[in-house]
């Protein structure tokens, strides 16, 4: 089969494109994604498999979204010798039209339905639906390894041409054998048709017998339960009735406890309230008692902090004494602190100072350095923007060269050289065109005893006046070869101009220098960079000149004079550091007479500074030293100071606190007298005890009675009998629970048993072993066939396989010979038994197809669809290769191999690719490229 051309209209979305296929060759179709490349190969199998008035889901998702069209394909396909024409519109219109070529020219229509069959009839008889599935790859399909082993065309032709025979004669019987075989087995080996049945028939008559004799045995056991049921009902009864006669007694002997419980309880009562008045007159008789000892010692408690209060407040006084003496040490301490510190800022000043004018000294040789430096970058870049010559301009210069020699020389070689001299007086007169007279030109005359040697490709005259006139004439070739030489000339000419130089010489000279010139321009840049790495040294110069009073002009500004510490005023103790400093600048020079600061007079200003700096940091480091001193006094004196506020913080609170206790004493203990008094306004101290005392005897006499009618009711047991009633009716409840359990259950199990006997178990037991034992039956003949058939099957299966693996060689050997051209000699495949390849071998390795990369799987899979195409390409069977959207996960390399590879398939069939990424396939030779447009 060939697809010569396929026109779409109104198919998903594509308007109206019409594709026309070489029938023979590798064809590249691009287009961008959703242009519609994967609905060519959509359409191309619906057109054979759906009539036009098919309601499928597929002919519904294939119509325009929002457009009451009918989806139409025209495809024209060649089957050998047959031509078709085959058109299909689903939906809107529909309408089927097939026009078939015979190979006698003769042409044949059929519309509708029957053009339907016609051309699904004619599709069936040339194409193998197993070979079309597996050479034809859909998109995301290209990982899928081809299992052709079902393939009619491939069979044969591996058959054909391993020479392995085919047995004719056998098909029938392999065929018969098939179909009996699948009369009881499906092709995975499970039980099927009226086999399959009859076992179900089979598990579903033991399922019934299984449950009648299951519900015989139930019935059985509602028996005996029932039974059980009688005998435990009968004896729960007895002992309900025992032990109700028992609560009956208990009851009565309740009513008679009951008033002795009554009287005990009166007593107890009564005991009670005697019990809470007792309770009241002793509160009243200790509260007394407690008044009394209360105002006894808190009168002695207030004389003891009156005296204590007058101590704690002497004490607070002399405190607060001590705290103001400390503060006016610490006032000292501190003034001779700051007295010291701004010693030390003084000196501090003068090294800062000092220390600028020294780094001040650095930077201005460094900013000299830079400025070198900066002066060889724009020299170096200089030479370089005049360079227009690299590496590559001498190498095409020096190309350039050489063609004109080869040139030069095979104009030599291959054109009449003339050697014309003149010996006589005679005048001698050259005259021409397409002469080459080496590096000058040709004369016109030759003077005395003058020669010429010329090359000629054109055309020579030599003439000698009155006398000889000689032409010399080129052959045809020559003006060829001028013609080289010509070019060569001006290409190396051009050359030349473009580099701006006057020969190879002179640029391989400027190149020289470029590169001396680009070496030393990174030398200084690297120089600069490291000079420049801190910042520019000019800003640092002006800072530095500005913060020091440098400034144009050769004046250096006067400082202001600063005030001494404290007014002038010295500190005891501390001696005036800054006349240390006196005279160090007595011999500076600060006079700059240009009107800017030059480097170099810079230097001179601030040279020698470096003893100077020595002998401030000496004068500073003995400053700070006297600071820390004073510091360590102010802290001493904050400390001494701290502790006597602390001191007398402390003695202050303990003097309000004392106070405080003094103040609420007093109050407690006028608190404490006038309670006392009103306690005894209401009764005396006499009175509150005899009340007590008749209380006490009203309670002793109540216990006594109550602990009479105690012993009573101890003799009877009264307090355990209400107990004992309680106990004995929950007892009773739980029995008559139990009965009525009992009762219940015996009557459920005697009614189950009731209609037992009315459903008639026992006859529906008898017919589900009769109906086992005839399907049964059944299911062994039918077992005994398909075993048989299962045996057949398995040995004809194992015979094929063993013919099978015979034939695999061809086809095993033409996936090597085409896989060797991607990954070289060492490349082996294995195949299993449906034919696809299970494992590669490469440089002595082998691995299952699954542990493979991904793309060498995908390619794998090409290379073996190229194989099978190969294979059958000669036969009837032949079918195109169709690769949609392959080769997305090789590597630059592989591609190269892989488009060598599938252009030379193009040889022996109609490979058709589609894809979006025509990069994939630029190493295909000899391909057609088909490009759709928008």
């Amino acid at each position: 089969m060939r697809l010569h051309k396929l026109t779409l209209r109104d198919f998903r979305g594509v308007k109206d494109r019409t594709v026309e296929l070489p029938a023979d060759g590798t064809t590249v179709v691009i287009g961008d994604n959703e242009i519609g490349k994967s609905s060519l190969v959509e359409a191309f199998a619906l057109i054979f498999e759906l009539p036009d008035d098919s309601k499928s889901t597929r002919i519904r998702d294939i119509q325009p979204v929002g457009q009451d069209v009918g989806p139409e394909v025209t495809a024209e396909v060649s089957f050998g010798p047959l031509r078709m024409r085959y058109l299909k519109r689903w939906l809107k219109g529909r309408s089927t039209e097939l026009s078939v070529t015979g190979a006698d020219g003769r042409k044949r229509d059929w519309t509708g339905r029957e053009a339907h069959n016609e051309a699904e009839r004619i599709f069936n008889q040339h194409v193998d639906p197993v070979l079309w599935q597996t050479l034809m790859v859909s998109q995301g399909q290209s990982l899928v390894q081809p299992t052709p082993a079902d393939a009619e065309p491939l069979i044969a032709a591996v058959n054909a041409e391993s020479g392995t025979p085919v047995d004719g004669a056998s098909m029938p019987l392999v065929i018969a054998v098939e179909q009996e075989y699948l009369r009881y087995w499906t092709k995975g080996g499970k039980p099927t048709g009226e086999f399959a049945r009859s076992a179900q028939a089979v598990a579903t008559a033991q399922e019934l017998a299984t449950r009648a004799a299951k519900a015989m045995d139930e019935v059985a056991a509602d028996v005996r339960k029932a039974e059980r049921l009688a005998d435990e009902l009968d004896d729960l009864s007895v002992r309900l009735a025992d032990h109700l006669r028992e609560v009956e007694v208990l009851r009565e002997r309740k009513r008679t406890t009951d008033e002795i419980l009554l009287r005990r309880d009166s007593a107890r009562d009564r005991a009670s309230l005697a019990r809470a008045r007792l309770d009241n007159h002793t509160r009243i008789r200790r509260e007394r008692e407690r008044l009394t000892g209360e105002v006894e010692r808190l009168t002695e408690a207030e004389a003891e902090l009156a005296t204590l209060r007058a101590e704690t407040e002497t004490v607070a006084r002399k405190a607060a004494e001590a705290v103001r003496d400390a503060e006016a040490v610490l006032a000292d301490a501190v003034e001779l602190k700051d007295f010291r510190r701004e010693s030390v800022q003084q000196a501090e000043q003068l090294l800062s100072e000092l220390t600028d004018r020294s780094e001040l000294e650095r930077l201005v040789g460094q900013q000299t350095e830079l400025a070198d430096v900066r002066a060889r970058i724009a020299t170096a870049t200089s030479v370089l923007d005049g360079i227009r010559i690299d590496d590559d301009a001498v190498t095409a210069l020096e190309d350039a060269r050489a063609r004109v020699v080869e040139a030069r020389a095979a104009l030599a070689a291959g054109v009449p050289e003339v050697d014309v001299r003149r010996l006589g007086s005679a005048s001698v007169e050259l005259a021409g065109s397409g002469v080459d007279a080496g590096a000058g030109s040709m004369p016109g005359e030759l003077g005395d005893g003058g020669a010429a040697q010329l090359l000629v490709s054109g055309e020579l005259t030599v003439t000698v006046p009155g006398q000889l006139s000689l032409t010399v004439r080129a052959g045809g070739e020559a003006a060829t070869l001028r013609a080289g030489l010509d070019e060569a000339v001006r290409r190396e000419r051009d050359l030349l101009g473009r580099a701006g130089v006057r020969d190879l010489a002179d640029a391989r000279e400027m190149l020289r220098r470029g590169d001396t010139a680009s070496a030393e321009l990174q030398e200084a840049r690297r120089t600069e960079r490291s000079l420049t790495a801190g910042g520019d040294p000019a800003e640092r110069i002006a800072l530095l000149s500005a913060r020091l009073g440098i400034v144009p002009g050769g004046e250096e500004e006067e400082p202001e004079p600063s005030a001494s510490p404290a007014g002038g005023k010295a500190v005891e103790g501390v001696p005036g550091q800054m006349s240390l400093f006196e005279g160090l600048f007595d011999d500076l020079d600060s006079a700059i007479e240009d009107s800017s600061v030059d480097p170099a007079e810079l230097l001179a200003a601030v040279a020698g500074d470096g003893a100077r700096v020595e002998a401030a940091q000496e004068a500073l480091e003995e400053a700070r030293a006297e600071l820390a001193q004073a510091e360590r006094l102010v802290a001493d004196a904050e400390f001494t100071a701290v502790q006597a506020r602390k001191a007398a913080d402390a003695d202050r609170a303990e003097a309000a606190q004392v106070r405080a206790r003094s103040e609420l004493a007093v109050e407690r203990l006028a608190a404490a007298t006038d309670a006392l008094a009103a306690a005894r306004v209401e009764a005396s101290d006499e009175d509150a005890e005899a009340r007590e005392a008749e209380a006490l005897a009203e309670v002793e006499a109540l216990l006594l009675e109550l602990t009479s009618v105690q012993d009573q009711a101890d003799a009877v047991g009264a307090d355990e009998v209400a107990g004992l009633l309680d106990d004995a009716l929950s007892v009773a409840a739980r029995l008559q629970a139990e009965r009525d359990t009992l009762r219940d259950s015996l009557r459920t199990t005697e009614g189950r048993l009731e209609q037992s006997g009315r459903d008639g178990l026992a006859t529906r037991l008898d017919t589900a072993e009769l109906e086992l034992a005839s399907v049964r039956d059944v299911w062994e003949a039918l077992n005994r066939r398909a075993e048989a058939a299962f045996r057949v099957h398995e040995t004809l299966g194992r015979h094929r396989a063993e013919a099978q693996s015979r034939y695999s060689d061809p086809l095993q050997s033409r996936i090597e010979a085409l896989g060797r051209g991607v990954y070289g000699p060492s490349f082996r495949v294995t195949l299993d038994d449906d034919l696809a390849v299970s494992e590669r071998e490469l440089d002595g390795v082998r691995l299952n197809v699954d542990a493979l990369s991904t793309g060498a799987r995908e390619q794998l899979a090409i290379i073996t669809r190229l194989a099978i195409s190969h294979l059958v390409s000669t036969g009837e069977g032949s079918v195109p290769v169709i690769f949609d959207d392959a080769l997305g996960w090789s590597d630059k390399g592989r591609l190269r191999d892989m488009g060598a590879l599938l252009g030379r398939a193009g040889d022996h069939g109609q490979v058709i690719i589609l894809t979006c990424m025509p990069e994939r396939y630029e190493y295909v030779p000899r391909a057609t490229f088909i490009r759709l447009e928008p």
